[in-house]
């Protein structure tokens, strides 16, 4: 909770500071968007360690191996940060490039997932 408090404010303040530099001098403004995304990000990252050490767990219980679960976690990662990285560009009027990154966050997970699509096809080998 004390995360999703400080993020809120960083969020919000920045926001504000945004609003009234943005005028004046928008490249300022959005090197402080960036600033506040990069400090708000590692808020998160700080939050998510306890997630990673149950997700691990439980994979383990379950038997899972390594190479089936870690194309999961990145293309996880890869989403985020595909969202937060376009995101950015729509907000500096980029928005050509906020689409290539979604396009190019979408060929990145489907390259990232190719051992999962491996071990199905190998699955069904076996079965039949």
């Amino acid at each position: 909770m004390t995360s999703l408090t400080k993020l809120s404010a960083l969020s919000v303040l920045a926001a504000l500071m945004i609003l009234v530099i943005k005028k004046q001098s928008p490249e300022l403004a959005l090197i402080l968007s960036l600033c506040a995304c990069a400090l708000g990000a590692i808020l998160v990252l700080e939050s998510v360690s306890p997630v990673l050490q149950l997700a691990h767990s439980l994979a383990d219980r379950a038997g899972l191996e390594p190479t089936l679960a870690a194309p999961l976690w990145k293309c996880l990662g890869l989403g985020l940060l595909t969202e937060l990285s376009s995101g950015i560009c729509a907000d500096a009027g980029q928005g050509a490039l906020a689409k290539l990154v979604e396009l190019g966050g979408g060929v990145l997970c489907l390259c990232v997932s190719l051992p999962l699509v491996q071990a199905v096809l190998a699955l069904i080998e076996g079965l039949l």
